[in-house]
C-alpha cells in the first residue's frame, strides 16, 4: 500500500467526507447519527521503516469528526505485530484529538488496539434496551430479546466498554498481522488483508465475541465519502447494516475510497459475576480504501 501524507487529496477530501445510511440486504435506510462511537485514525496507515506511527483517537456521533478522548480515559493502548506487541505510554491531546505514538520494532503489519475504561451503569432491563438502541445497537438489542437474556430480571447492572482498533504497515515487507487480535470482548479479525483493499473489493471480517466467532451478529460498515472519485457504479456507496453468517463472518462490498468504520456491539454476562451483570461491548475498526488498483 503506498505511503500517504497528510495532504494527500484522498486523504483530505476522505477527512472531510459526509456520512450516509442504508442497510444492506433489506435496503431499508437507518440513521447512524445518534451511537457515540470511540475511534482511532492513524494519520498514514502505511509509514517508512525508522519512523514513528502517530494515531488520533476520537469520539462522536459522525465519523471521522469527533472530540479528543482524554489520556486518563485510556485503559490500555497497544501495538501488536507477529512477533510480539508493545504498551503506548506516549499520549496526549493535541488540538481535537488524543494523540498516541509509537515507533515500531521491525517492519511489517501491526494491529493497534485502544480499549477505554468501563463505565458501570445500573438500569432496568428496558433501560438496556433503549440504551443499546439509542446507540445504533438495535440488532444487539433484538438479539437480547429474542434468546430472553434479560428475561426475570428486575434490574441489570452493566459495564460499558468501548474498544477500538486498526492496522498499519510499517516499512518494507514483513510479517502480516491483520489477523491479529488484541484479546478484547469483541474484535474485528478481517479475514482478507485491508491494507489492500481497494474501490470495488469485498472486505471480508470474522466478527469475535468473548474470544468465539459471534453468528448473526448486526455490525454497521461506515464510509468517510472520497469526493475526489465518485463510487462504483452498482457498488453500494452508503453506509451499510450487515448481519454475520453462522461462522460470524461479515460480507463488506466497498463502494467508496477513503476511510471506513466498522462497528458493532455485544452484550456479555460478566464471568463470574452474578446473573444481573453485564458487559456492553462497543467496538470500532477503521481502515482506509484506495481508489484505484
Amino acid at each position: 500500500m503506498p505511503v500517504l501524507s497528510r495532504s494527500h487529496p484522498r486523504r483530505r477530501h476522505a477527512w472531510r467526507g459526509a456520512v450516509f445510511a442504508a442497510t444492506i440486504g433489506t435496503l431499508t435506510v437507518v440513521s447512524t447519527a445518534t451511537a457515540h462511537d470511540f475511534w482511532i485514525i492513524p494519520d498514514l496507515f502505511a509509514i517508512a521503516g525508522n519512523s514513528t506511527s502517530h494515531i488520533n483517537g476520537r469520539s462522536g456521533t459522525r465519523f471521522p469528526a469527533g472530540s479528543a478522548v482524554q489520556p486518563a480515559r485510556v485503559a490500555d493502548a497497544r501495538i501488536i505485530g507477529a512477533a510480539g506487541q508493545t504498551k503506548i505510554t506516549e499520549m496526549s491531546v493535541e488540538g481535537g484529538s488524543l494523540r498516541l505514538h509509537q515507533k515500531p520494532a521491525t517492519a511489517g503489519q501491526y494491529l493497534v488496539a485502544v480499549k477505554l475504561t468501563p463505565r458501570v451503569t445500573r438500569s432496568t432491563p428496558a433501560g438496556l434496551l433503549r440504551f443499546l438502541r439509542a446507540e445504533s445497537a438495535s440488532a444487539e438489542a433484538a438479539r437480547l430479546e429474542r434468546d430472553h437474556s434479560l428475561a426475570g430480571l428486575d434490574s441489570v447492572v452493566y459495564d460499558g466498554a468501548s474498544y477500538a482498533s486498526t492496522v498499519i504497515q510499517y516499512g518494507r515487507g514483513g510479517p502480516s498481522a491483520f489477523a491479529m487480535t488484541a484479546g478484547y470482548s469483541l474484535e474485528f479479525v478481517p479475514v482478507n488483508d485491508p491494507t489492500h483493499l481497494h474501490r470495488g473489493d469485498t472486505l471480508h471480517v470474522k466478527v469475535m465475541g468473548g474470544g468465539k466467532a459471534v453468528a448473526g451478529i448486526g455490525i454497521d460498515a461506515i464510509p468517510a465519502a472520497d469526493t475526489s472519485t465518485p463510487p462504483v457504479v452498482g457498488a453500494p456507496s452508503t453506509s451499510l447494516t450487515l448481519t454475520a453468517d453462522a461462522n460470524g463472518v461479515v460480507h463488506i462490498p466497498l463502494g467508496n475510497a477513503g476511510l471506513w468504520l466498522l462497528r458493532s456491539a455485544f452484550v456479555s454476562r460478566k464471568a463470574g459475576g452474578n446473573p444481573n451483570e453485564f458487559e456492553v461491548a462497543r467496538s470500532t475498526y477503521v481502515f482506509s480504501v484506495n481508489a484505484k488498483h
